[in-house]
C-alpha cells in the first residue's frame, strides 16, 4: 500500500487517499478494539494555511471528525458503541500531537 492510502481491516467504501495529518488517526483508529469501522471521506483542498486540527462531533452510530491539514480538510468517520471512550483516545493524541481539538 503505497502512502497516504489506506484500505482493508476496519476501512470500509471505495476511498482510500487520507492526507497526512489524519494518517495517524486512522492508524490509531484501526488499532483500537473499541472501533468496529472506518470511513474515509473525500478531500478538501485548497483552503488557507493553518495548524492541524480535529474537530470531534457525535453522530448516532459513532463519531465524525473532521481532520485538518496545513492545506486540505478530510471527514472521517469512526464506527463504535463507545463514542465517549474513543473521544478521550483522540483527545489524548491531539494534546500529545499538537493538534487543536474541538469537540461538539
Amino acid at each position: 500500500m503505497s502512502k497516504g492510502h489506506k484500505q482493508g481491516g476496519k476501512i470500509t467504501g471505495k476511498h482510500t487517499t487520507v492526507i497526512p495529518s489524519a494518517e495517524k488517526i486512522v492508524d490509531l483508529l484501526q488499532k483500537n478494539v473499541l472501533v468496529d469501522k472506518i470511513s474515509v471521506g473525500f478531500i478538501k483542498h485548497g483552503i488557507r494555511g493553518g495548524k492541524h486540527a480535529i474537530k470531534i462531533m457525535s453522530m448516532d452510530s459513532g463519531l465524525l471528525l473532521k481532520i485538518r491539514g496545513t492545506a486540505s480538510i478530510q471527514e472521517i468517520r469512526a464506527y463504535t458503541e463507545y463514542p465517549e471512550q474513543i473521544g478521550t483516545v483522540l483527545i489524548a493524541f491531539a494534546k500529545k500531537n499538537n493538534y487543536q481539538c474541538n469537540i461538539k
